[in-house]
């Protein structure tokens, strides 16, 4: 197993929103203010990671699709820390200060990728107890 890289990384959370936008979608239609619709799919994600500290080894679906797994087991606490800070990082992708998407870019730039070079993990990751990621190669 060898660590995950950056790219790897990002495939995975760019599949986990693809899911987490296709269960909210109907909610879309429903809900009416866009301060609400935000806050229902910050929720969503947050429920989306809780169901896979449950279920499935810990693994969510961008994880699988990419054929990753946790380097070790980390306690329950962790995983949920880790769901909390990966909810929030999310979540600078629907706020912005000066122009869309800004505080998404400062995270990626300033926060996740410098962790992931230095510390070869996100820094949600980092932050919820240096939970790193490996990429699986086992023989069929």
């Amino acid at each position: 197993m060898k660590k995950t890289t950056a790219f790897e990384k990002l495939l995975t959370s760019v599949f986990n929103i693809f899911f987490v936008l296709l269960i909210f979608l109907p909610f879309y239609f429903l809900i009416q203010g866009i301060f609400i619709k935000k806050l229902v799919l910050i929720g969503i994600f947050f429920c989306y990671n809780l169901i896979f500290i449950i279920s499935s080894k810990n693994r969510c679906l961008g994880m699988m699709i990419m054929k990753t797994e946790y380097e070790k087991k980390y306690s329950k606490s962790q995983y949920f820390l880790y769901s909390i800070f990966y909810t929030l990082s999310f979540s600078t992708l629907l706020f912005w200060i000066i122009f869309p998407f800004d505080l998404f870019l400062a995270n990626m730039l300033l926060l996740q990728l410098p962790a992931v070079i230095f510390k070869k993990t996100t820094f949600h990751g980092y932050l919820a107890g240096n939970i790193m990621t490996v990429r699986i190669n086992k023989a069929i």
